[in-house]
């Protein structure tokens, strides 16, 4: 229209105005531009979109001396347990997260007895009497749809389907609240925060965060708004098995060219990455997982066999008598010592003390009722090889990461899917995910090899794309 040229013309007297080009195809034109260069960047990376994740990832160098007053930060936000890194001269250094143990892993739990929230092991320790006040498994709850979460029945807290979104309700010091995930999960991000800055001795503001291969854009989104909630400016987010794999990498020497299969059996999800390595980087070729299966749900039938012989056989009731979560401490501690020895039990009079009997289970017993767990894991072990386009004899080295994998049953599975493969479970697997986190967050501040492309969060975008696209 000649009154918007005119416009145009009165604004900008002294600009050279183009206007030649058909102005209703000119949009879609640059658009395939864009594209093409997406594809033949010099980057060499490859974008599925904005929010997705990358397909190759630049593998951190292994330096001699790292510079720490970068303070980089990784940050394994685990459904069960977190672990902090970050990079000392040497390498990564793993942060004491938990204040009653002194261990560089705390669990996953906040508590809403007192005006201020409580973190960790302490939570746990008070489930028996204080379980009201407390919320664990918030990983599993933020960033879904209401009719997407599967509610466990040991869970003290109820899921309220809100009208926008989904609410936790809770008991708290001064009445019962609806909080939201992110606003929970925030105050564990938050500790983790307070706790790194006391061990930096420096105010903090940027972190990779690690998140499982299967998270949502909406999952993101939500964990997103938890650290920034939490105090953290700049977020970027890494896929949990690539972390790990940039652990190995850090210490063991991995041929170009090699298949490498990555578990990450946690407390709460299985995660499965298979990638191949490229002149220095990691192609990923498949990721898949299962985002309700993990080191929790063996704890959950040892729960049930147990609770199952107090009940029919010492007549005992622990819901009645307040020690469901007595007898769930007890459990995740069986399943611990069954992966080293080769019988464990529980003593009865923990629970009622006028019987002096124990409950024993075999390692060979508590293999057989996980068959069913063991045979989902290796479901999405297969369904992962398949869309990968690999055979099983294909993969020349597995790694094994996160709690779950020191189950021998999960190394025997793992060793008779791929037997010809050369397996790693040296490094401490509940610490591996934080400690890759921290190498990748050293790699994006330092832009070594143009690394800076590959962080997933869009507020980490290239300058190149922020000039096209207003991120979130």
């Amino acid at each position: 229209m000649p009154m918007i040229k005119q416009l145009l013309k009165d604004i900008f007297p002294n600009s050279n105005h183009q206007c030649s080009l058909y102005p209703d195809w000119v949009v879609a034109h640059g658009a395939a531009l864009y594209a093409y260069s997406l594809q033949t960047n010099k980057r060499g990376k490859i974008y599925e979109n904005l929010h997705s994740e990358c397909e190759v990832y630049t593998i951190p160098k292994q330096l001699s001396n790292y510079n720490p007053e970068l303070n980089t930060v990784g940050i394994d936000f685990g459904t069960s347990e977190c672990c902090a890194a970050v990079m000392r001269k040497n390498g990564p250094d793993l942060v004491i997260l938990d204040m009653v143990t002194n261990l560089r892993t705390t669990p996953s739990y906040v508590a809403f007895d007192e005006k201020n929230p409580k973190c960790g092991q302490i939570v746990v320790n008070q489930m028996r009497y204080w379980s009201k006040y407390s919320v664990f498994d918030v990983k599993r709850i933020m960033g879904k749809d209401f009719d997407e979460i599967i509610v466990d029945p040991l869970w003290p807290f109820k899921v309220i389907n809100g009208k926008e979104s989904v609410f936790i309700e809770v008991e708290t010091f001064a009445a019962k609240e609806n909080k939201s995930g992110e606003e929970i999960s925030s105050v564990l991000l938050n500790h983790i925060k307070k706790q790194i800055e006391k061990y930096q001795n420096s105010k903090l503001t940027d972190a990779v965060i690690t998140i499982p291969s299967k998270f949502t854009d909406k999952q993101k989104h939500s964990l997103k708004t938890a650290a920034e909630l939490a105090g953290w400016l700049n977020i970027s987010f890494l896929p949990e098995p690539i972390a790990a794999a940039f652990t190995y990498f850090s210490e063991i020497d991995i041929p170009n060219n090699s298949n490498i299969f990555i578990c990450d059996f946690g407390g709460g999800t299985v995660d499965i990455c298979i990638a191949k390595v490229i002149n220095d980087e990691l192609k990923i070729l498949n990721s898949d997982g299962d985002l309700y299966l993990g080191g929790r749900d063996f704890d959950n039938l040892l729960f049930t066999y147990f609770n199952g012989i107090l009940k029919h056989k010492f007549n005992y009731d622990i819901a009645k008598n307040l020690k469901e979560f007595l007898l769930k401490k007890r459990c995740q501690l069986i399943k611990h010592t069954l992966s080293v020895t080769e019988e464990s039990w529980i003593d009865v009079d923990d629970f009622d003390r006028t019987v002096d009997e124990t409950i024993r289970i075999t390692r060979t017993e508590f293999e057989e009722m996980s068959l069913p767990l063991v045979l989902k894991v290796k479901s999405v072990i297969f369904r992962a090889l398949k869309n990968s386009n690999l055979a099983k004899n294909d993969i020349n080295y597995v790694f094994q990461v996160g709690g779950g994998c020191r189950m021998p049953m999960i190394k025997k599975l793992l060793v008779e899917v791929f037997p010809d493969s050369i397996h790693h479970c040296g490094l401490n697997p509940e610490w591996a995910v934080a400690h890759g986190a921290a190498l990748y967050a050293y790699n994006l501040k330092t832009n070594v090899e143009e690394n800076e492309t590959t962080v997933i969060d869009p507020n980490q975008a290239p300058s190149w794309l922020t000039k096209y696209f207003e991120v979130l």
